[in-house]
């Protein structure tokens, strides 16, 4: 039974029309203060009229009550109705947050591999440009290094060829100087031995004389 606004408006009509409310609202009336006896007839439809009027009025008082249990009863279900309703929404965010969490966690961890795995890619590139840059360093460097090489080569065989030369022209002069040397030597030699003709010849002359 679910009680509505019209059933408690057709209830307090009812109290309304009783008996009741108009012989509990009689406004009393100024009379002898000896009261006259009644007959039995008046006494037993007074006495028929209170009975009706109490059951009336347990009978009012029994919807009362059933309109006050209705009630309790509906704002109870109300109550566990809210709070059903209440744990619902709180299942429903719990679960919301929960899922959230996770696509965070989720968007979290894929941007960290994301991250790290450009990282390790920006890493490897700048690796192997390093290593390309090395690489081409010691190219650079063995080529200079040859080049080197080949100048030092080149001055080597230069200063070999000038000692050659330096060699063969001291030979030349020192036999140059040998040759002046015998000659002048032999020079020497024949003038000696004209000057000694000569002497003979003067000796030889003057002895005759």
């Amino acid at each position: 039974m679910h009680i509505t606004a019209e059933k408690i408006k057709e209830a307090a009509e009812a109290l309304e029309s009783t008996e009741l409310k108009s012989f509990m609202f009689q406004e009393p009336t100024a009379g002898p203060l000896t009261r006259r006896r009644r007959s039995s007839r008046s006494t037993g439809r007074s006495r028929r009229s209170t009975r009706g009027t109490r059951r009336s009025t347990r009978g009012t008082r029994r919807s009362t009550r059933g309109t006050r249990r209705s009630t309790r009863r509906s704002t109870r279900g109300t109550r566990r109705s809210t709070r059903g309703t209440r744990r619902s929404t709180r299942r429903s965010t719990r679960g919301t947050r929960r899922s959230t969490r996770r696509s965070t966690r989720g968007t979290r961890r894929s941007t960290r591999r994301s991250t790290r795995r450009s990282t390790r890619r920006s890493r490897r590139s700048t690796r192997r440009s390093r290593r390309s840059r090395r690489s081409t360093r010691r190219s650079r460097r063995s080529r200079r290094s040859t080049r080197r090489s080949r100048r030092s080569r080149r001055s080597t065989r230069r200063s070999r060829r000038s000692t050659r030369r330096s060699t063969r022209r001291s030979r030349r002069s020192t036999r140059r100087s040998r040759r002046s040397t015998r000659r002048s030597t032999r020079r020497s030699r024949r003038s000696t031995r004209r000057s000694r003709r000569s002497t003979r010849r003067s000796r030889r002359s003057t002895r005759r004389s």
